[in-house]
């Protein structure tokens, strides 16, 4: 599963670590892109990204778009509370990948502060 940041470079043509690039290239990679990822990208006005532009990049990568469902809502009222980590968007991300058993690619370091989460970067 992509980060919002990870997938808006990918939709900027920004580069991504190279191992993170190879794997993200390979046919056998399911790629996954949450709606949280849309709707954090929309609501930012200053991305100047719409519903429309996120929508055509998921298809473009051929990613598979991950609902929010109820097993990730209750994922995320169990998440520890990180004071330096209130992103409600970055926290609903972590609650899916956890709930769904995904690694996550991203380069935030306080994904590393939660318990049982993969996270890909390098």
């Amino acid at each position: 599963m992509l980060d919002t940041s990870v997938f808006l470079r990918w939709m900027n043509d920004k580069p991504l670590p190279r191992t993170l690039e190879r794997l993200l290239m390979k046919q056998s990679t399911e790629l996954i892109v949450s709606i949280v990822t849309g709707w954090e990208i929309v609501m930012k006005p200053k991305l100047q990204r719409s519903a429309t532009d996120v929508e055509a990049a998921v298809q473009e990568m051929g990613a598979v778009l991950l609902p929010i469902k109820f097993k990730h809502l209750n994922e995320f009222s169990n998440l520890p509370f990180q004071e330096d980590h209130k992103d409600p968007f970055d926290r609903m991300l972590i609650a899916q990948a956890l709930a769904e058993d995904l690694s996550i690619a991203s380069s935030d370091t306080r994904f590393a502060n939660y318990k049982g989460l993969r996270t890909l970067w390098d």
